[in-house]
């Protein structure tokens, strides 16, 4: 793999943070979607969390255990240094998703853009293993991608697009989509982003 932690590190030491295609200032659909499903007491991991001010949004809501993982040591850094004063709520992993081995699971899985840039079906699979094997039961996978009317690339890199057929499908049985709706996100240069946002429970087994 081309090294995915210089691409992701150079991009965050060279640009604005404010000025990333991805940013907002106030997290919308996911914070939401979050305070609709699960308890501040309930673990969350927010999978390629970069310099998002979702952490901040939750921690402002009770929420105490919250994991972040992100490639980019730079925007981790900026985290930690960012939400130091709630350190004792928070877990750093500076890795790549498809290496994720934690200790623990998750009542709720959050990707904001990382899934979409797994263009190798084998990586999309090895996501989807991590996904299943550290999601609890009944627990709740939400995802935002690049919609088939958005971007087809993002950072240089190449995406791949989902609407809801294509999703479902690829998640398969295991997942029953609660809900979905589409974002028209404003980037920074004054252009218009469209995403899908996907709201999936893990089914009892």
């Amino acid at each position: 793999m081309t090294d995915t932690f210089s691409h992701w590190d150079n991009i965050y030491k060279t640009k604005d943070h404010d000025q990333v295609s991805w940013n907002q200032a106030h997290s919308t659909i996911s914070f939401d979607w979050i305070l609709a499903s699960v308890k501040p007491t309930d673990s969350i991991i927010d999978v390629g969390c970069g310099v998002s001010i979702l952490a901040d949004n939750l921690l402002t809501e009770g929420f105490n255990d919250i994991s972040l993982l992100e490639l980019s040591t730079e925007a981790l850094n900026t985290l930690k240094l960012r939400l130091k004063t709630s350190e004792k709520k928070l877990s750093f992993y500076n890795e790549n998703i498809l290496d994720f081995q934690p200790n623990n699971t998750f009542k709720l899985w959050h990707d904001r853009a990382v899934f979409h840039f797994l263009t190798d079906p084998k990586d999309q699979q090895t996501y989807l293993q991590k996904l299943n094997q550290y999601l609890q039961k009944e627990g709740f996978f939400l995802l935002a991608t690049f919609s088939p009317d958005g971007p087809k690339e993002c950072s240089n890199l190449d995406i791949v697009q989902y609407d809801e057929v294509k999703i479902v499908q690829l998640l398969g049985s295991k997942f029953e989509l609660i809900k979905t709706v589409n974002e028209k996100h404003p980037h920074p240069n004054g252009s218009i982003q469209s995403f899908n946002y996907f709201l999936f429970k893990k089914k009892h087994d």
